[in-house]
């Protein structure tokens, strides 16, 4: 006989599409990504993916004989690269706006796969994590859209869910164990030798590092984090674990300058918290507004009031009275 136990995540997979406000968070943050790389890599696309470019790769390996012909192709034209990273970028901005969001993911996944396969060179981390998370997304309800509890659409979307925290609980796990060999790690003197290299560390924080309780802590904080992020993100610590996740990620961009690897990671942990966590993070913030808005209110009726014409006091002076009366 089935348990009722064991139906419980069918049931869940039936219900109507998951996680709706993290999954815009994430789709922006993609967005944001693939704008600001066209943006900054526009003007060398003629050197970097052109025919006399410095890359002359293939990529009907990995995207086939016929999707990466068709690139293969672009490429060999001098329009070509620019007419990709067209592609791209209205597939970025389709995502911020929320505007035929499968389409721009099925259209971002192959355009963005085809320049990184041609040039890998560029990538920084986060270039994997994002084509994975744009193939998962094409299963997703596209944006402003409604999906009925139950229907094959709500399914797959629910899939597309299970599937990028999934993924985002390997990719942490992956990455703690693997600190967890390392004997920088162990002797919690890794952070101090990463913010010591020129090209990705900021100069401002160099000297900061040189401190060992702050090397120290930075070392096995993100290690310690990382191991046990894919339990505690089903616990209780979820949304702290978030917080946590979040606050390292901007730490990231601001030391290491990993701005596209770190806007990534951001939207992933953004999508983590569901509807209802999101609703409750509403209310807390509704209510801070409202206490904030009270203290300020008490604070200018207790100000002191300037004095009206009417109610000034008009002081005498004897010098001016003898004047007057002369």
């Amino acid at each position: 006989m089935v348990s009722m136990s064991s139906l419980a995540p069918i049931r869940w997979l039936s219900q109507a599409p998951q996680h709706t406000r993290g999954l815009r968070a994430l789709q922006i943050c993609i967005g944001l990504v693939l704008t600001f790389r066209v943006a900054t890599e526009i003007p060398f696309a003629s050197y970097l993916w052109g025919p006399q470019g410095v890359s002359d790769a293939s990529v009907t390996g990995p995207l086939g004989a016929a999707v990466g012909g068709v690139f293969d192709a672009l490429f060999a034209t001098a329009l070509g690269p620019y007419l990709v990273l067209l592609a791209v970028a209205l597939a970025g901005f389709a995502l911020i706006w929320g505007v035929s969001t499968r389409a721009a993911c099925l259209i971002a996944l192959a355009a963005f796969s085809a320049l990184e396969f041609r040039m890998s060179a560029l990538g920084d981390g986060g270039d994997n994590v994002i084509r994975i998370v744009l193939a998962y997304l094409v299963l997703t309800v596209p944006a402003g859209r409604e999906a009925r509890a139950g229907s094959l659409a709500a399914w797959f979307h629910n899939v597309g869910v299970v599937a990028i925290v999934a993924q985002v609980c390997v990719l942490y796990a992956t990455s703690g164990l693997m600190k967890t060999y390392g004997e920088m790690w162990h002797q919690g003197t890794a952070m101090y030798y990463i913010s010591q290299v020129e090209w990705i560390s900021l100069p401002a924080l160099r000297d900061a590092f040189k401190i060992p309780i702050v090397t120290t802590i930075a070392t096995y904080v993100p290690m310690l984090f990382m191991v046990t992020f894919p339990i505690a993100i089903f616990s209780r610590l979820k949304v702290w674990y978030v917080a946590i996740g979040l606050s390292l990620h901007l730490g990231i961009a601001v030391m290491m300058g990993l701005l596209t690897f770190s806007t990534a990671m951001i939207g992933l942990e953004l999508f983590l918290l569901n509807d209802t966590e999101y609703a409750r993070l509403d209310g807390v913030l509704r209510a801070a507004r409202v206490q904030l808005a009270q203290r300020w209110a008490a604070v200018r009726r207790s100000a002191p009031r300037p004095l009206a014409t009417a109610d000034r006091v008009v002081v005498s002076h004897p010098v001016a009275e003898a004047g007057h009366a002369r």
